[in-house]
Formats: structure tokens, sequence, C-alpha cells
């Protein structure tokens, strides 16, 4: 074996600055992850608005389930949605 060979077997793969340096580009990401969810994505929320039906309230009853109140002219309804159906609930009366 010669002397290169030797001290290539001793030296850590791993050093000090490589752990750094990957501490330091996963905080550079995990902050740019934040600033995007905190500031840019509500921006680009998509809101349609109808010209004949309008969302008045909406309430979150479970992490899959809404109860909304929908307005078509003068009439409206509650109606409840999850992952899997629609079910109107009731006609109310709206001022």
């Amino acid at each position: 074996m010669t002397p290169e060979t030797i001290a290539l077997q001793h030296t850590p793969i791993i050093t000090f600055g490589y752990v750094m340096q990957v501490i330091i580009s996963l905080l550079v990401v995990l902050a740019f992850i934040y600033l995007a969810a905190k500031f840019i994505l509500p921006k680009m929320k998509i809101s349609t608005s109808g010209k004949l039906i309008k969302i008045l309230d909406h309430i979150y009853l479970e992490p899959q389930v809404s109860a909304y109140i929908l307005q078509v002219g003068k009439k409206a309804w509650l109606v409840v949605a999850s992952s899997k159906n629609v079910e109107m609930i009731s006609e109310i009366e709206v001022e």
C-alpha cells in the first residue's frame, strides 16, 4: 500500500463543512416553501364568481365535509357536500 492509499482510508467522507452545507441548504429550501405557502399561494387562489349562483356562506363541519348556503335569484338552500356526495338539507329564506 502506498502512503496515499493509507491517507485516503483514514480521511472521513463526511466532513463538518459538508454537514453544515446540507443543513444550510435545507433551511433555505424550508424557508422558501414557508414563504411560498404564506404569501404566494393565497394570492393564486382561484375564486369563481357565478352570475346566477352565489355562495352566501360556508362552514367546514369535518375534514372533508362542508355546509354551504347557495342562492339562486331569491331562493336559497342549505347544502352539505362531502368527498362522496352532495345533499340538499332544506330551502331557507334569505332577506
